[in-house]
């Protein structure tokens, strides 16, 4: 009696096998198409960080010496304000020397260690960065977060969508890319532009950077 308890119950255990048998079929069919995405995502990703490290190699500049380096640490309380990267003093590594990914200018160098470094981004109000829009000459800062030119008379001719690059004028090497400008105001006195700027990187994403070597290092 026992035995054909037992029986019927393997029965019923295969019965129901048997009726939901697409069920489990469509959860090891999904198992292996989820895992097809995550391998596919990871082939995308590293293709794509390829594709950065190949355009930073790729930059142009000029004479000026170039160190490359990678985020070590980002605080993400300090997200759009500096990152530390994995070059420092011993490897050549000074204050004010500019940092580009492979878009464009990111930061400046700001405080140096022996084998690691901060770097002050863009939409850092302790920025300062002497640049250039047109033939015009103004510093570029940052209030809340929005990269901002002053320093241009109104007279200049300033147009949305200008590029501005680097001036030169300091010892920060000039032309190297920052943004386009996004907006154009008078500042409260009517005497200066306040001009809004679009970074031309994503300063959200960066991994990999370049620190171009200032001008004085090119003269010694």
């Amino acid at each position: 009696m026992l035995k054909k308890n037992w029986f019927y119950i393997s029965l019923i255990i295969i019965y129901c096998l048997f009726l939901s048998k697409n069920y489990f079929w469509g959860y090891f069919d999904n198992t292996d198409k989820l895992f097809t995405m995550v391998n596919n995502n990871k082939v995308k990703y590293y293709q794509n960080e390829y594709k950065k490290m190949q355009q930073l190699l790729d930059i142009n500049v000029g004479d000026y010496d170039i160190i490359y380096s990678k985020i070590i640490l980002r605080d993400i309380y300090a997200f759009y304000e500096k990152i530390v990267i994995s070059k420092g003093s011993n490897d050549g590594v000074k204050k004010q020397d500019l940092v580009v990914n492979e878009l464009g200018v990111i930061g400046v160098v700001n405080n140096v260690y022996k084998n690691s470094c901060e770097v002050i981004l863009l939409t850092n109000s302790l920025m300062q960065l002497s640049v250039k829009i047109n033939d015009s000459y103004g510093i570029l800062t940052s209030d809340d977060k929005q990269i901002i030119v002053k320093n241009i008379k109104l007279d200049k001719k300033i147009n949305v969508g200008d590029l501005v690059y680097t001036s030169g004028l300091t010892n920060i090497p000039e032309n190297f890319l920052i943004g386009k400008v996004k907006d154009i105001k008078e500042d409260k006195l009517g005497l200066e532009y306040i001009i809004e700027v679009d970074s031309i990187s994503n300063l959200q994403n960066i991994n990999y950077v370049a620190i171009i070597k200032g001008i004085e290092d090119l003269k010694s």
